[in-house]
């Protein structure tokens, strides 16, 4: 088991070093190693299900030529797997108790802070906004799992500890992950800004929302609501903007799917509206790519290749993405500046 977990990590950092590998390869080396570290970690049913399905969505993406999708589906079956990896491998501290812990956690410390000195935030404008974005929201969450790792391991659940260590270093390994991809610099960069008011203004509507319906029904959708905007202002406030904007629309996406209905919608005319925002996002030299991750998820789920009909719940993701998420960027981008080539 260990040995798989490490050649995952081998095949995952080859994207550190082989700077010629374009990113949708890298992206398709990637899934092949999760696939083979899912058939030999011992997962839960649902976490199984879950992982069969991203990889296979994943490597969909890559077909459609989607790549910013497919790093996005990815990323929570990577973060898992490699968290279970990481648990399982330091087993036998669950069983020589707290003091054993309080030294594996101490060792981690200085692991991640020599991978995060190794791998500077400097030249990340040379990659596309969303990829910094994905890579700030996972590094972000890194000392958070740290530090819960060991209050979770005080209050005497060791395993449960090491867990959260594992997501701790499975988070920034990701981030690192994403910093070595291999896409085209973009043509134009832009000054992104604070997202704080749009925040305060999802925030107030969440949070009127919740108040007003019987939210009981709802709970686990407020609950992923409220947490993906906790991360938003964190990375706000430490003006990592690319991220806070993908975590504030994709806060967006979460509150449009709860207060949204799309039984009535026309799927001709989704279709339509689909292809004029991409022209929209691909007409200048823009780095609109945190947009366009969300275009993609649109169009996934409208996805015309085959003859079944897109489902209700696709339609109503497909219709809150391009009613709502796509604008809501667009408006935001009237007040953000273009830059030049970096």
């Amino acid at each position: 088991m260990k040995i798989f977990a490490v050649t995952l990590l081998l095949i995952l950092a080859t994207t550190l070093t082989c700077r010629a590998q374009e990113a949708p390869k890298q992206l398709a080396n990637a899934n092949n190693a999760l696939e083979s570290q899912l058939s030999t970690l011992k997962v839960s049913d649902e976490l199984n299900k879950q992982c069969t399905n991203d990889i296979a969505a994943a490597r969909n993406a890559l077909k459609l030529g989607n790549p910013y999708l497919s790093l996005y589906t990815i990323r929570t079956c990577y973060i898992e797997l490699e968290s279970l990896s990481y648990a399982a491998s330091k087993a036998d501290i669950a069983t020589k108790g707290a003091e054993a812990f309080e030294q594996e956690w101490r060792q981690l410390a200085a692991t991640l802070n020599d991978k995060e000195q190794k791998f500077p935030r400097v030249g990340l404008k040379q990659l596309p906004a969303v990829v910094i974005g994905l890579a700030d929201a996972s590094q972000t969450q890194v000392n958070s799992y740290y530090q819960s790792g060991r209050l979770i391991a005080l209050k005497s659940n060791i395993a449960e500890g090491l867990l959260q260590l594992g997501r701790a270093t499975a988070n920034l390994d990701f981030a690192l992950f994403c910093r070595g991809l291999r896409f085209p610099a973009p043509k134009s960069t832009m000054e992104f800004r604070s997202v704080a008011p749009e925040l305060r203004k999802l925030e107030t509507a969440a949070l009127r929302t919740y108040k007003s319906v019987d939210a009981g029904t709802q709970q686990a959708e407020f609950t992923g609501l409220k947490s993906n905007l906790e991360l938003a202002e964190k990375l706000n406030a430490e003006s990592k903007f690319e991220g806070a904007l993908f975590k504030y629309l994709e806060s967006h996406l979460y509150f449009g799917l709860i207060i949204t209905s799309a039984e009535k919608e026309d799927l001709q005319h989704l279709r339509e509206r689909s292809g004029q925002l991409r022209k929209l996002l691909t007409a200048r030299k823009n780095d609109n790519s945190i947009a366009l991750l969300f275009w993609q998820m649109a169009e996934e789920a409208l996805d015309s290749a085959t003859s079944e009909q897109p489902t209700q719940s696709q339609i109503k993701r497909a219709v809150v993405i391009l009613n709502i998420v796509v604008p809501d960027y667009l408006d935001y981008l009237k007040t953000t500046q273009v830059g030049k080539q970096p």
